[in-house]
């Protein structure tokens, strides 16, 4: 009898702890959140504070958010449910970034944003610059390059932005993101006529979680090489990665080899690389 109160209890306590982080929304809105917001209460003709609650609505459907466990399962099982009708295989993967093109949106929303300072190795690298080019490959929402021209900007710096990237929902949003910060915007469509659209001269290329959901990685890393100017920094991830739904090239081994004979110089391990040649 006891042992059955004991299980009882401990299912209460469950519902309890799971009731109770139901329907929290974001403790605090990130810049990005907030200027979501309002950019959706444009889109759909509603108020900023009806588009508000919609998105806290939404946040507040399963336990822990857009950023939690339960919503990354949901996204999974989404992947395997619509399979049927687009895969990550071939020229199908271009349909599959479209059509869960909300779902990764949503995700996307939750990631928190860098705070640059000036003690960055990135920011360093740029102080005695007047003018940065950054191209952000396969940006999603492009956290990491708008803050950091939002930052080098706001020392003086002219910047201009280029996103690459499969044109999803995301696109309309970053381009009036651009308008908004008054920094030069330009989004390159990646598109099955097109995976590798013609990259301008850069001084730095953001290709983070990146190359492992391409095939044959190392053809958009050499016309990245061919774009990134003398001392340009290359911003990315290659180590190795866990094979799942779009993760095509999981071993980066080759490109990892290919940076190593074209002698940049490794500013951190892996991450941070700067073109010498």
């Amino acid at each position: 009898m006891l042992s059955r109160i004991n299980k009882l209890r401990k299912k209460l306590f469950r519902l309890r702890s799971y009731i109770s982080t139901r329907g929290k929304s974001p403790e605090a809105l990130t810049n990005t959140q907030q200027s979501f917001i309002i950019w959706n209460a444009e889109r759909l003709g509603i108020s900023p504070q009806e588009s508000r609650e919609r998105y806290f609505a939404s946040w507040s459907a399963v336990n822990g958010g857009h950023a939690g466990a339960d919503y990354r399962l949901y996204s999974d099982v989404s992947y395997k449910l619509f399979q049927v009708f687009f895969s990550d295989k071939g020229d199908e993967v271009y349909t599959s970034y479209e059509r869960h093109g909300f779902l990764h949106f949503l995700r996307m929303l939750s990631y928190s944003e860098h705070r640059w300072s000036e003690d960055d190795l990135m920011v360093r690298h740029f102080e005695k610059y007047s003018h940065v080019d950054i191209v952000d490959y396969g940006c999603g929402l492009a956290h990491r390059s708008r803050s950091l021209a939002d930052y080098l900007k706001s020392k003086g710096i002219m910047t201009r932005l280029f996103l690459a990237d499969i044109p999803t929902v995301r696109k309309d949003f970053l381009l009036w993101l651009g308008l908004q910060s008054d920094i030069e915007t330009t989004f390159l469509d990646c598109t099955v006529s097109s995976p590798i659209p013609q990259l301008p001269g850069c001084d730095i290329c953001i290709a983070t979680d990146f190359f492992e959901h391409v095939n044959n990685p190392l053809n958009y890393f050499e016309k990245i090489h061919s774009a990134l100017r003398k001392n340009g920094l290359l911003v990315t991830s290659v180590s190795d990665h866990k094979k799942e739904f779009m993760h095509l090239s999981p071993n980066l081994q080759p490109l990892r080899n290919r940076i190593h004979e074209l002698k940049y110089d490794v500013l951190v391990e892996n991450d941070i690389f700067r073109k010498t040649l």
